[in-house]
């Protein structure tokens, strides 16, 4: 069977995933819902037959690994940030 984008963005669909894979000049990408907002979301390959149905699901995953530990790497930054500062001294109290 030969593999296209309709069959792979029709796997994406029946998996629930609401991203599709387009083509571009030597490479794929995922876009619409969450992937519009991810940094990385290329597949650098010439060809959609480069990569098997299953691989393709893989590299998605990959893929949306990456971005969610971005953020979440952001988001742990700043935490670790805040506790670095000292904390206030208490008020004193008046004898």
């Amino acid at each position: 069977m030969r593999l296209t984008l309709k069959t792979i963005n029709d796997e994406l669909k029946r998996l629930g995933i609401n991203e599709r894979l387009e083509s571009g000049d030597g490479y794929f990408y995922f876009w619409s819902g969450e992937a519009n907002n991810w940094l990385p979301r290329t597949v650098k390959v010439p060809a959609v037959n480069s990569l098997t149905l299953e691989q393709w699901v893989d590299e998605y995953k990959k893929l949306k690994k990456v971005n969610a530990e971005m953020l979440h790497g952001k988001a742990g930054a700043s935490k670790r940030d805040s506790k670095a500062r000292p904390a206030p001294l208490p008020k004193r109290r008046k004898p």
